[in-house]
C-alpha cells in the first residue's frame, strides 16, 4: 500500500511540474502580473497535495497590492509552496536553486531574485537594489535570511544584507513561521526537511512516501522599517523562535 502511494504521488508530483513549466513557457507571456500571481497560487497548492499536504495558515494575511518583505524560517524546497500557496510572490533564493531540473526553471520564471554564495560580491549589491525597487513598486518578497535550511527543531541565525532593502524601500517585515509537523502536531517531522546532505531526489521521495500531512504558516504581526538591520533581523528572529518554542 505505501509503495503504490508513493509512485502514485510521484506520479502526481511530475504532471504537476510539467504543467507549470508548460503553462509558464506557452501562456504566462500572455497573462497579467495579476493573472501569474494566481497562476503560481493554484499550481502549489497542487503540488502540496501532490505530496500529501493540506495548507493551514494562522494570523492575518498580509495585504496585496503593498510592498512587504516576508521573512521565514526554512526548512524544505516545500516552504516556496507553501508560502506561494498563501500569498504568492518573489522570493530571494540561492542561485542553486537556478539549477534543480525544472522546479529552477519555474523558479526563474517567477521573477526569483538569486544570491550568490560569495558574500560581499558586487552582484549581489545590484540584487539588493533590485528587490529595494520591487518593494518600492509593491511587489511582496520573501526572505529566508538563514541561508540554508535546517530539520525544523530550531531557526538558524540570520544573515540581514537583504534586510537592507526593506529599509530602504521604507516597506514592512512580516514575520512567518513555517511548520511541518508530526501527526500528532507536537514536533517537526524530519522527513519534510531538505537539508545536509540529502539530494532533491531523494527528499521529495521521502515526503511522497509520508501517510500525509499539513503544512503550516504563521503569520505574525508586521513588524515597521527603519531600525537598524541587525536589530531587526534580532528582533525577528526572537519573535519567530518564541513562537516555534510555543508550538514545540
Amino acid at each position: 500500500m505505501k509503495t503504490l502511494r508513493t509512485a502514485f504521488r510521484l506520479f502526481c508530483i511530475a504532471g504537476c511540474l510539467l504543467y507549470g513549466m508548460l503553462e509558464m513557457f506557452f501562456l504566462f507571456p500572455f497573462y497579467s502580473k495579476q493573472r501569474k500571481l494566481r497562476a503560481i497560487q493554484l499550481w502549489s497548492l497542487r503540488v502540496l497535495a501532490s505530496c500529501g499536504l493540506k495548507l493551514k495558515t494562522y494570523g492575518n494575511l498580509p495585504k496585496e497590492g503593498q510592498g512587504q518583505m516576508m521573512i521565514c524560517n526554512h526548512i524544505s524546497w516545500l516552504d516556496i509552496m507553501a508560502i506561494n500557496a498563501a500569498f504568492p510572490g518573489r522570493f530571494v533564493a540561492k542561485d542553486d536553486v537556478a539549477k534543480w531540473p525544472v522546479v529552477g526553471y519555474l523558479a526563474t520564471q517567477a521573477q526569483t531574485v538569486y544570491v550568490t554564495r560569495n558574500k560581499g560580491t558586487e552582484g549581489n549589491s545590484r540584487k539588493i537594489r533590485h528587490v529595494t525597487e520591487a518593494l518600492k513598486n509593491g511587489d511582496t518578497v520573501t526572505l529566508f535570511p538563514e541561508g540554508t535550511s535546517s530539520e525544523g527543531h530550531e531557526i538558524l541565525p540570520f544573515k540581514t544584507s537583504f534586510f537592507q532593502a526593506a529599509n530602504e524601500a521604507g516597506v514592512p517585515f512580516i514575520p512567518v513561521l513555517c511548520r511541518y509537523p508530526n501527526p500528532d502536531g507536537s514536533s517537526p517531522n524530519p522527513a519534510m526537511a531538505y537539508y545536509g546532505d540529502i539530494s532533491l531526489v531523494e527528499s521529495i521521495r521521502m515526503i511522497a512516501s509520508q501517510p500525509g500531512g499539513t503544512a503550516e504558516l504563521y503569520f505574525l504581526d508586521p513588524v515597521p522599517s527603519g531600525a537598524d538591520r541587525q536589530e531587526i533581523a534580532r528582533h525577528i528572529h526572537q519573535l519567530l523562535s518564541e513562537k516555534q518554542r510555543e508550538l514545540g
